[in-house]
């Protein structure tokens, strides 16, 4: 075989050998990259999947005051203390958008409120309950100089409410419960804003609610805090 004859064997060999080179790189960095990727994968939070019925009844339909229940129909727990619930409805009585976020009740370390209240004059108790919990979005007066603070949409409980000074109590309050397949939470008096007897004087789940009417649409998501991920969305005719 001739000098020549080898060289241009070389030079045919050398190409082949290069892209194979360049393809074997290839792949280590692809699976350097796709473990990578799967290891931060693996570390990030889950957003929660879950079912909801909602109903929403107007204070015409009740003869009371508005209503919003709220039902787990399957799909995972939902900790209310890592999600808000955002409610938004145009109202034509305004002529503007209503929209209303309500997050977990904050926890207060250097302090305490006292959520069933009987002289609101008074810095103690007298009797009532304390509870490290703030910012409660219902406030209303229950007879006479007792008022009561409660977080809703409370946690239905057949043969406790929230706030009356027995039961579960502040384990019924939005933000301090886990949301499971079966569970209804509910808001009622929080609903009905004024100065009046069983009216609420805190901030509603759903803005200006009385003014709501048979028809209506309201839309109710669940967004969790952590992933800022919609849980649930829903656009709610009112009864």
């Amino acid at each position: 075989m001739s000098v020549e004859k080898i060289r241009r064997d070389c030079r045919a060999v050398s190409p082949v050998v290069g892209v194979m080179l360049m393809l074997i790189v290839t792949v280590i960095l692809a699976a350097v990259v796709n473990s990578f990727a799967g290891g931060l994968a693996g570390t990030q939070k889950k957003t929660p999947q879950a079912s909801f019925d909602v109903k929403i009844r107007s204070k015409e339909t009740t003869g009371w005051t508005p209503e919003f229940v709220m039902k787990h129909l399957g799909g995972d727990p939902v900790d209310t203390d890592s999600v808000k619930l955002v409610t938004k409805w145009y109202n034509e009585s305004t002529g503007k958008w209503e929209i209303q976020e309500t997050y977990p009740v904050a926890w207060n370390e250097s302090g305490q409120i006292c959520y069933y209240l009987y002289d609101e004059t008074n810095d103690t108790c007298n009797g009532g309950l304390y509870t490290n919990y703030t910012d409660v979005n219902t406030k209303y007066l229950a007879s006479g100089s007792n008022y009561t603070y409660y977080h809703v949409p409370y946690l239905v409980v057949p043969g406790d409410l929230p706030a009356d000074g027995s039961g579960k109590e502040t384990e019924l309050w939005f933000g301090n419960y886990v949301i499971q397949k079966g569970d209804v939470i509910k808001a009622q008096i929080n609903l009905e804003t004024g100065t009046g007897l069983w009216q609420n004087q805190g901030t509603p789940i759903i803005a200006n609610a009385t003014y709501l009417k048979p028809g209506d649409v309201v839309t109710v998501e669940l967004i969790d805090l952590t992933t800022n991920n919609k849980i649930f969305s829903k656009e709610v005719v009112v009864q």
